[in-house]
């Protein structure tokens, strides 16, 4: 039996609790299935992602619904935590979602507006940014940081390049994952920083599995860096198990489809 980690699932977009504004995402969430066994495999984790579908000033976005959702089955769900460095009180808000077990941070610099290097002087001088990266740092949280594009409404894809986490690698100790790979222009920089940085590593979601290889040819060479994620509900009629099962074809490593994630996290 294949045992999966999901380390990219926004369970709160499948339940269609979002912002009114994100409102035309919800036609990707028809007919998806939220199911766990597929084949020779089993989903025995999801980590939950609250981002919403689009630029967003709301503090944590859907954190608060998927602590509902993972307090109804703590051995499946997982709480990625989230804070927007632009409306919150980042220092309040990480110290509330510590206390209630994530285990890592998500940032989301393409639908909240900012440069995921603004800490520094010359890019701005963000505090609160700061105080996220080092409060990782501190408590040793991995960061998913969103990069790659969005057709999320009011996106500021700018944001996205991975090359703008150059920075913070070398800024602080800590574990980055690059949450899409870079898709579908950066796929060569997030790459390179997988590759080159032993604090970084790849995250696969929202790829097409038939496609996974041929974006990304040179994936084998770093399997050990590699995450699996589905960011379910990414499409019409997605099976979370079906697609997990679509991608094992592809890697056939049960490091990429668990292992290596709960490595990261094991380290809270």
């Amino acid at each position: 039996m294949i045992k999966v980690t999901d380390s990219h699932v926004h369970y709160h977009i499948f339940l269609r609790r979002i912002p009114q504004h994100c409102s035309s995402f919800l036609a990707n969430v028809e007919d998806t299935r939220f199911e766990l066994t597929y084949q020779d495999l089993e989903v025995e984790k999801v980590m939950l992602v609250p981002s919403h579908p689009c630029w967003s000033q709301d503090c944590s976005d859907g954190f608060d619904i998927d602590l509902e959702v993972s307090r109804k089955n703590p051995e499946l769900f997982l709480l990625w935590g989230e804070v927007n460095p632009v409306t919150c009180d980042v220092k309040k808000e990480l110290e509330r979602q510590y206390s209630l077990g994530i285990v890592g941070i998500k940032l989301h610099p393409v639908h909240h507006g900012f440069p995921p290097n603004g800490y520094r002087e010359e890019e701005g001088g963000d505090r609160n940014l700061e105080f996220i990266y080092q409060f990782a740092q501190d408590n040793r949280l991995p960061v998913l940081v969103h990069t790659g594009t969005s057709v999320g409404v009011k996106s500021r894809n700018k944001f996205g390049d991975p090359m703008l986490l150059d920075d913070v690698i070398k800024d602080f100790n800590l574990n980055l994952i690059l949450a899409h790979a870079g898709r579908p222009i950066w796929y060569e920089s997030a790459f390179f920083l997988a590759r080159n940085y032993p604090n970084v590593y790849l995250e696969i979601s929202s790829i097409p599995p038939k496609n996974l290889l041929k974006v990304l040819p040179r994936l084998p060479e770093i399997k050990e860096k590699v995450i699996y994620g589905s960011d379910f509900p990414a499409y019409r009629g997605q099976n979370l198990a079906k697609h997990a099962w679509e991608v094992f074809l592809q890697v056939k490593d049960q490091g990429v489809m668990s292992d290596n994630v709960m490595r990261l996290i094991a380290k809270v």
